[in-house]
């Protein structure tokens, strides 16, 4: 069995493109199965008749596409909290729960561009 192209995309008409799900959904698979199977990648990819440039480009870009993720948020009462002044309440504050344990608080307003640079440090991309 042949390893399929690494593109992720598919043209369509008009210019736009859209993603080859059963193409991820394959390299997903083989990425998972890399890492459950205890192989080296170029063991596992030898074993799969894969390639292992592309493998290598999958799995890079399904690791993007799951940093690019929406995930859940919950709206929480506004209540004083200890350490928090009652006063805080009416500024806002945001907490975001991000991996590991680690938080990121924001008490009143603040800069769209650089609460995302903050994020993007706390979770290792940079800015």
């Amino acid at each position: 069995m042949m390893a399929p192209v690494a593109r992720r995309e598919v043209p369509m008409a008009g210019g736009g493109t859209r993603r080859d799900e059963a193409r991820e959904r394959f390299w997903r698979g083989h990425v998972e199965g890399q890492v459950q199977s205890g192989e080296s990648v170029r063991a596992y990819c030898r074993t799969h008749r894969l390639q292992e440039t592309t493998f290598y480009d999958w799995r890079r870009e399904l690791a993007r596409r799951e940093a690019a993720r929406f995930v859940p948020v919950t709206v929480a009462a506004q209540t004083a909290e200890p350490g928090h002044a009652r006063e805080d309440l009416g500024r806002g504050r945001i907490e975001i729960l991000v991996g590991n344990g680690r938080r990121v608080q924001v008490t009143g307003p603040v800069d769209r561009q650089a609460l995302a640079d903050v994020l993007a440090v706390v979770e290792g991309r940079g800015c």
